[in-house]
């Protein structure tokens, strides 16, 4: 961590294994701890709409992701509607692969470098709406990068598992992802930035 992260980011616990979510609670814009369902919704809303194309989430999708986040028996859906979200208790979750996936961020919440270079194997040269070129994935890209995860879980995946990925993977790019010539596509020093160091592009955050 920089001198800059230190003395600007929020603690994020480990306990959050969400790397969009645990970007916003770096920044400040949500608490690592409780939070009401509709300041999630809010939150998540503005952050998404200031992303390249003013992209959108259904507020009743994010609202119902959240609300079941913590447990899905009906004492925890209850809980999570009447006192808010513990964001630091997502791990372990219905929503937690737990292990299948990624592996970018383990159990304690560190990065591993390793899974975070292989990004770059699924990606490829992509051009920006402004003509300047970088490394990226496109859908399809993701997409290999998710089945490729899925097929090394073999003896300990669940066919969740698989969905949860598209839950994840595809809704960054449509989140995070940025217009170009060939479609949208996820800048892969954009990706590494937000697990690294729990940042999100400037342009979201301004």
């Amino acid at each position: 961590m920089t001198a800059k992260q230190t003395t600007t980011q929020h603690p994020v616990s480990a306990g959050n294994p969400c790397p969009f979510l645990r970007a916003l609670v770096a920044d400040g814009a949500l608490a690592d701890g409780v939070e009401p369902i509709s300041n999630i919704v809010s939150t998540i809303g503005n952050v998404v709409k200031k992303g390249e194309g003013a992209p959108a989430l259904r507020p009743a999708a994010i609202h119902f992701i959240a609300m079941v986040a913590n447990g899905l028996s009906p004492w925890a859906v209850l809980q999570s509607n009447l006192k808010g979200v513990r964001i630091n208790a997502l791990r372990n979750g219905p929503l937690d692969k737990k292990g299948v996936g990624s592996g970018i961020l383990n159990a304690t919440g560190d990065v591993d470098p390793k899974e975070l270079a292989r990004l770059k194997d699924f990606a490829s040269k992509k051009t920006s709406s402004s003509g300047a070129t970088e490394l990226g994935l496109s859908l399809d890209e993701i997409t290999k990068f998710m089945d490729a995860n899925f097929k090394r879980a073999d003896g300990q995946r669940r066919r969740v598992d698989r969905m949860l990925m598209d839950g994840e993977w595809p809704v960054l790019l449509k989140v995070m992802g940025k217009d170009g010539p060939d479609g949208r596509y996820l800048s892969l020093a954009e990706v590494q930035e937000l697990f690294g160091e729990r940042r999100l592009p400037e342009r979201m955050r301004s």
